[in-house]
């Protein structure tokens, strides 16, 4: 299921956050999930969505939806009370009380040893299913990331959705969350599946553990695209993220 939070800052002086907020977003989502002690997480180990003593990271987050901001360097300046922000996890009806329960008046604290923000989770809405067809265009509501393994390369190489290959690897990618969300591998698939760009693509680059010995940069990618597929792989990637890094805020989209 897709939900919208609404969060409000809670003391409106302390509103800079640093830009690269997304490494602290997504821990955050993954306490709040992954307290083996909660109710939603033993909601997940009782559906089998999660083994015991093992993370849940089948869930996607968009960035920030800020309506009024303003960047100053490595800065966000925060000028809404209230922001937006996407969760995306599996579409099981039985989890949206858990998810409704676990989030409604949590408090989120982003930032770094510079500036933090405090948010209070104000409202949780329940989103409605999209009508999933076998052609649908989305919009990234944070970067897509995809990469491929080079032989006699250290690192992964982070891949542009211009790049040859990306398409294979793209579907590759959905036929996993497929599985993940139905048990099974996906039968043949009768469409050839086909990626199209719908605008300019546009290079993130996501530091994450910023400004700590372990920082990585991570990069993602902006833009539209026009898929067609089966529409059971569509909804996979809609409800899991596209790409991958997904649990770290990596491939949130909407249909449009």
């Amino acid at each position: 299921m897709r939900y919208k939070f609404t969060l409000k800052l809670v003391d409106p002086l302390r509103n800079i956050l640093p830009v690269n907020y997304q490494f602290g977003l997504g821990a955050w989502f993954h306490r709040m999930v992954c307290q083996p002690d909660s109710r939603f997480y033993q909601h997940l180990l009782m559906a089998g969505y999660v083994q015991k003593g093992e993370p849940f990271r089948n869930f996607v987050f968009s960035h920030l939806m800020v309506p009024d901001r303003k960047i100053e360097g490595d800065r966000l300046l925060v000028r809404s009370e209230r922001i937006g922000l996407i969760f995306s996890t599996i579409p099981d009806p039985t989890l949206a009380p858990r998810v409704m329960e676990t989030f409604q008046n949590a408090t989120l604290l982003l930032g770094d040893k510079i500036s933090q923000v405090s948010f209070r989770v104000e409202s949780v809405e329940q989103l409605p299913d999209p009508e999933f067809t076998d052609k649908m265009t989305f919009k990234t509501l944070s970067p897509l990331h995809l990469t491929r393994k080079v032989p006699g390369r250290k690192n992964e190489l982070f891949l542009s959705p211009e790049d040859p290959g990306f398409t294979e690897l793209f579907y590759e990618n959905l036929h996993r969350k497929f599985s993940l969300l139905n048990g099974f591998d996906h039968p043949h698939d009768p469409l050839a599946g086909k990626f199209k760009l719908r605008s300019p693509v546009t290079q993130k680059g996501i530091a994450l553990l910023s400004g700590t010995a372990g920082q990585t940069r991570i990069i993602g990618y902006q833009l539209r695209f026009r898929l067609q597929a089966d529409p059971a792989l569509l909804r996979a990637g809609y409800y899991l993220g596209f790409g991958e890094k997904n649990y770290l805020g990596f491939g949130c989209c909407e249909s449009l």
